[in-house]
């Protein structure tokens, strides 16, 4: 006996005289990312009367990796970044949109449909997209980047190095560094933060709280060339300009050295920068009809909460308008 299939894929028109399927998953706007971008663009796209449908595993997306959000307007004692995405993920959950909570393994474009794959294989159709999946850190370029004790997320990973009596570097001089070595330095008794160059690209309050740690040493002009030990990172070596090469001995390592676009799902063609982000036009279309940018994956030269979450609201109105537009095939 055939294994069932579940009910067939019955080729229809919905209002518009677009092909769909009818199979229950099929909506008017479908949104990659969890994150600022992707909750604000889902809030608004429900509101704006769109059925909505959001993939992502983590509510906030990245935002988990913030300890303080002190610059968002209205919020005058700041808060966590994992309460401030909650918060949002409940909103938009409140007005009606379809959080999967899974990962949308590949997006393509068929018949007029933008046609989702999730981890579970499962397709999922809409007639626009919002592509808001942010960024990824990198890795240092190094033989063994892999190893372990290698970390990204201060709040996440810190906590190991409680009690331990532990020396953590932190790799980067911008506020994401500042802010991992401020973490760390109630955690570890000593902190090295390593910057490549002597410019600092962390802002004026950072800096001031840096230099109050008495356990926090900057080290500027100085550059990891690789990763010393076994399975697990015992020391770090250096190579600085009035020193030369010497080995570190740490017990772990958190790099902030910048960050990648994070596109892997898309398999579309879509215009992009030599940095891999997705180009957008004012009204956050990518070159694809119908498919829209928010947050850190598009072209912007600003990467904050606020920003991104501005991104989403603005896609998701122009979506809106984009599907009052379309005629019947």
């Amino acid at each position: 006996m055939d294994q069932d299939q579940g009910p067939p894929l019955v080729e229809c028109h919905d209002d518009k005289g677009l092909k769909m399927s009818e199979n229950g998953n099929h909506y008017d706007l479908m949104i990659l990312g969890a994150g600022p971008a992707g909750i604000t663009a889902a809030l608004y796209g429900q509101r704006l009367g769109l059925k909505t449908i959001v993939f992502g595993d983590i509510p906030g997306g990245s935002s988990y990796m913030i300890e303080h959000l002190a610059n968002f307007p209205g919020l005058m004692e700041g808060t966590s970044g994992t309460q401030f995405g909650t918060m949002a993920f409940q909103q938009a959950q409140k007005e009606g949109a379809n959080f999967t909570l899974t990962r949308l393994e590949s997006l393509s474009h068929n018949e007029n449909l933008f046609v989702g794959v999730d981890v579970d294989g499962q397709e999922h159709t809409a007639l626009s997209a919002i592509v808001a999946t942010g960024r990824v850190p990198k890795r240092l370029a190094v033989a063994n980047p892999n190893m372990g004790g290698v970390h990204f997320c201060s709040i996440c990973d810190g906590p190991l190095y409680r009690g331990k009596n532990a020396t953590l570097a932190v790799v980067g001089s911008d506020n994401t560094a500042a802010q991992h070595a401020l973490t760390l330095a109630r955690t570890a008794d000593k902190v090295l933060l390593i910057c490549r160059s002597n410019a600092l690209k962390m802002d004026a309050v950072h800096k001031d709280q840096i230099q109050q740690q008495n356990n926090i040493t900057l080290m500027t002009n100085t550059e990891v060339s690789g990763y010393v030990g076994q399975e697990f990172v015992e020391s770090i070596a250096v190579a600085a300009k009035e020193k030369g090469r010497q080995d570190l001995a740490v017990d772990g390592i958190f790099l902030a050295i910048g960050w990648r676009p994070n596109i892997s799902a898309l398999n579309l063609e879509v215009q992009k920068t030599a940095e891999g982000y997705l180009a957008t036009n004012e009204k956050l279309m990518t070159s694809f009809p119908g498919l829209f940018a928010a947050g850190d994956i598009r072209d912007t030269d600003m990467w904050q909460v606020l920003t991104a979450c501005a991104d989403g609201a603005r896609a998701a109105k122009y979506a809106a308008e984009y599907l009052e537009k379309l005629t019947p095939v």
